[in-house]
């Protein structure tokens, strides 16, 4: 019942309400006539320009951990957001630093034009209100600091528009976004080893309205459905290890099946018991090799930079101002923006859209040309050269509309085979005297410190390899996130490759970046922020034994069994002992090794299992057979600790690590 309930809420067509629209309609129609004509107060501006957005929004979100459905919700809403301009498009009261804060107002779902009216006319008081204030301390400021050399007009003139339309009926279909919810948490309920596994799938469907004063009437509709799931385990020692993976879709038709989804958490599983076990190491510099996941975020990072806003923002990084047509990338390389295009070959993009929020159309935009900055992204806030919006004002639902990118490309003159990259990856630590290079691929997550200070840096947390440059060996690493600035990483661009891909992002309005594999002179790792934390005292439950064939969407089956050989080696030193232990026949034990000192006996065991779980128990076996020998009178040190059998040989190969205990 609560089901139907939940579809009925998000499947009625909005056109099955003319009445509600009608009001709604009337009400805006009056509201803004008023402000414009007759809102002002004694010795205060005038209302010049009147906007408003309003966002009508359902939710729908369905919630599971270790497998189970946790929770789910619905929720449907109306967002109202005024932007009241006053004193003159030359100068008003648009704030010199941006505002990125949640300014909207819920109002009334109904057709009840009076509630309409009354919340509009609240709302367009405290905006004029806010209006007159701030102008008058833009205007104090420039008296004490003058004319800036890049400041401009405040609005960008826009002709009139009118792309009214009913808002179309939905074709989403919420039971196959439970099934997909379904198949992407299963596999983790057969995984008791996790510490936990969050799975989620979302639907926002936004019909979103534009009015203002200069004759701007638009709506348009952005539907868009995820399906996310994350997962942590602990290292052997303590430290927290995460890997994530989400799904974006803008239609129906985008959204991947259900064997894709359950193959991704699969994988997910196999990567997050790699990563258990990788090797460690200290932070270093080398140049890098990043795949198109993590130069989509590169890319991403330099658009957001591009933005209008940030070129007149004295608080933020200014990166890019004052240097059109100076050289920023390199000669091969160029950046577009172009939310119009709606598929790369047969991928969707993520980030299309006909009409911005502030109802302009959208345009595609050249931002570099050959390594030359040649634009911006423009919403109505000009810059000072550049006097029209290109169609990028967006914004997140209740906040303001600001330039942001849509559908981003990278393009590339010479592409380069990724083989090729990797070889020249070798030839470039060579050359710098590194003995590893770093390949950084599969992007979980990427964070952005924004600031002046700190020119924007930007930290990627993805897997990290260590390519040998002698031999060309590949070896896992963890612990370890990719630091840089994006105008610094950019610059440091050598080469690129030829896979370019399509990666889906959601900063705030949906965004795609098409970027191929990029080749760095230098690149930083730092350790990753994650602190030791104390194992879990009692071990996990059992999984629960498989449900009866005829129980619907069942999740639960056999234990899910890792399947990464895995190797760890443990020193017991019996202090005094002068004669060697007769045996150390434990099931799991691949070597053992004993060495007399002149204080003691050293009792090396190179212990295995064909998975984390197995090599874990033959240790716990070998420690109590020791227990038992030594009657307790030993210290326990280990040489290495658990790792992948590959990554044991690739630093040892099927020798001993004969080095001293850590």
């Amino acid at each position: 019942m609560i089901a139907a309930s939940l579809l009925a809420v998000l499947l009625i067509p909005a056109a099955a309400h003319p009445a509600a629209d009608e009001a709604l309609e009337r009400a805006v129609a009056a509201e803004l006539g008023r402000a414009k004509r007759e809102l002002k107060d004694d010795d205060y501006p005038s209302v010049y320009h009147a906007a408003l957005n309003v966002w009508d929004l359902d939710d729908w979100d369905r919630w599971g951990a270790m497998g189970a459905t946790r929770a789910e919700a619905t929720m449907s809403q109306r967002i109202l957001l005024a932007d009241l301009r006053v004193g003159s498009p030359a100068l008003d009261n648009h704030p010199v630093t941006p505002r990125t804060e949640y300014l909207g107002t819920p109002v009334s779902l109904e057709s009840d034009e009076f509630a309409l009216r009354h919340a509009l006319w609240r709302v367009l008081d405290g905006a004029y209100k806010t209006a007159s204030a701030d102008y008058l301390r833009k205007q104090a400021q420039l008296v004490m600091r003058g004319k800036a050399e890049y400041d401009t007009d405040d609005l960008a003139p826009e002709p009139p528009l009118d792309r009214r339309a009913p808002r179309p009926a939905s074709s989403w279909d919420l039971d196959r976004l439970r099934r997909l919810e379904d198949a992407i948490a299963e596999p983790f309920s057969r995984a008791p080893w996790l510490l936990h596994a969050e799975s989620h799938a979302a639907l926002r469907r936004l019909w979103i309205r534009r009015r203002d004063t200069d004759g701007v009437s638009v709506d348009k509709s952005e539907d868009w459905a995820r399906v996310e799931v994350e997962a942590a385990a602990l290292s052997p020692d303590g430290l927290r290890q995460s890997v994530a993976r989400e799904f974006y879709a803008r239609v129906p038709a985008d959204l991947p099946s259900e064997d894709e989804l359950r193959r991704a958490a699969g994988d997910l599983l196999k990567d997050l018991e790699e990563l258990c076990v990788a090797l460690t190491t200290s932070p270093f510099n080398a140049p890098a090799l990043v795949d198109p996941s993590v130069s989509a975020a590169l890319v991403l990072a330099l658009g957001q930079r591009l933005s209008g806003e940030e070129q007149r923002n004295p608080a933020g990084a200014q990166t890019f101002r004052g240097r059109v047509g100076e050289k920023i990338l390199p000669v091969g390389l160029g950046i577009v923006d172009d939310p119009t295009q709606a598929s790369l070959g047969v991928r969707p993009l993520f980030g299309r859209y006909e009409y911005d929020d502030q109802g302009v159309p959208a345009r595609r935009t050249v931002l570099v040309e050959r390594g030359v900055l040649k634009g911006f992204l423009l919403s109505r806030y000009p810059v000072k050269g550049f006097g029209r919006s290109n169609g990028h004002g967006r914004a997140p639902v209740g906040q303001m509309p600001a330039g942001m990118p849509g559908n981003l490309f990278l393009s590339v003159s010479e592409p380069r085979k990724v083989s090729d990259l990797l070889e020249r990856l070798r030839e470039e630590c060579r050359r710098a005297g590194k003995p590893y290079g770093l390949w950084v691929r599969k992007l979980r997550a990427y964070a952005q410190q924004q600031g002046g200070g700190v020119q924007g840096s930007i930290r990627f947390m993805a897997q990290v390899f260590l390519v040998e440059a002698e031999t060309g060996k590949v070896v896992r690493a963890r612990d370890l996130d990719l630091v840089g600035t994006p105008l610094v990483m950019a610059g440091s661009i050598l080469a690129a490759g030829d896979d370019t891909a399509v990666n889906e992002f959601n900063p705030g309005a949906p965004v795609a970046v098409a970027a191929p594999s990029l080749l760095l002179t230098d690149a930083e790792l730092q350790r990753s922020e994650s602190k030791p934390e104390k194992a879990p005292i009692l071990p996990p439950p059992p999984v629960a034994a498989a449900e009866p064939a005829a129980a619907p969407r069942s999740r639960r089956g056999p234990p899910f069994v890792p399947v990464v050989p895995c190797v760890e080696v443990v020193r017991y030193f019996v202090r005094g002992r002068v004669m060697p232990l007769e045996g150390l026949a434990v099931t799991g034990v691949e070597a053992w090794r004993q060495i007399l000192t002149p204080t003691g006996l050293a009792v090396d065991a190179k212990v295995s299992g064909p998975n984390l779980l197995s090599a874990g128990a033959a240790v716990r076996r070998v420690d109590a057979a020791m227990e038992a020998a030594t009657a307790g009178k030993h210290e326990r040190s280990v040489l290495v600790n658990m790792m992948t059998r590959a990554v044991y040989r690739a630093r040892y190969g099927d020798g001993w690590p004969d080095r001293l205990p850590r």
